[in-house]
């Protein structure tokens, strides 16, 4: 004997003495209820979105303060306003999301450091002023307590070296790859491997970041010395005759 089916006037399929199933809704009652497919997906999306950007704003706060292993997962979920379940959605677990505000924070260096280059350039700097620029603006961003801490201290060791390294090709180090390679083609500095010098310069400038003093602290005098200092290291790479060397 077969079963005996209803349908109610929700578009709910019954199947009496047995299991309820949820037809999905018709096209003709989405329409009638003013929402579409594109309209939902655009919805969800957002509020993704949203969401991603409250972990990670909670996630630069607690991890640049308390570091990674203090900071709980229940610690940021309430700074962000939403439940754990969200954080291991978007983000797998604690460590996808210090890795998600660490890449976040290469690339705003990066930015940083091409605004300075730019206006450099805009106001008629050569090439080798403005890599100078760039990296000024590098050891202007020192200071920052929590950029260094997650940068400079925590990330290699919670995320591994090798992978810290990964996600600066794609953003810091590999900015500072086709740099050497811009000043390689415009005859500034020997023919060499761009890949180990990026690496170079940017070990000595985030040495020279280490040197520097809190934010709270801030000693003016302090960066003068120090970009005088790297100025002269990063003079090493000149190559002999360059234009504007000076005697």
């Amino acid at each position: 004997m077969s079963a005996s089916r209803g349908l109610l006037a929700n578009g709910t399929e019954t199947i009496h003495n047995y299991v309820m199933v949820n037809k999905p809704p018709s096209k003709a009652r989405r329409k009638a209820s003013g929402e579409s497919d594109p309209d939902r997906a655009d919805r969800r999306r957002e509020n993704g979105e949203q969401t991603r950007a409250a972990l990670k704003r909670a996630g630069r706060v607690q991890f640049g303060t308390l570091g990674f292993e203090a900071a709980s997962v229940t610690s940021l979920c309430e700074a962000a306003g939403v439940t754990a379940g969200a954080l291991y959605h978007h983000f797998g677990d604690k460590k996808g999301l210090f890795a998600a505000v660490a890449e976040d924070l290469d690339i705003e260096l990066v930015r940083l450091a091409g605004q300075a280059r730019d206006k450099t350039l805009s106001l008629g700097g050569d090439g080798w002023a403005a890599f100078l620029a760039s990296i000024d603006a590098l050891l202007l961003a020192g200071p920052d307590p929590g950029r260094r801490r997650i940068g400079l201290v925590e990330a290699s060791a919670v995320l591994g070296a090798e992978a810290w390294i990964e996600i600066r090709k794609r953003h810091g180090l590999g900015a500072l790859v086709q740099t050497m390679e811009q000043l390689q083609s415009l005859g500034l500095i020997e023919p060499g491997d761009s890949l180990r010098r990026a690496r170079l310069v940017l070990g000595l400038v985030y040495g020279a970041m280490e040197t520097l003093p809190a934010a709270a602290t801030a000693d003016h005098e302090a960066v003068r010395d120090t970009r005088r200092h790297v100025h002269a290291m990063l003079e090493g790479l000149r190559r002999v005759g360059t234009p504007g060397e000076s005697a």
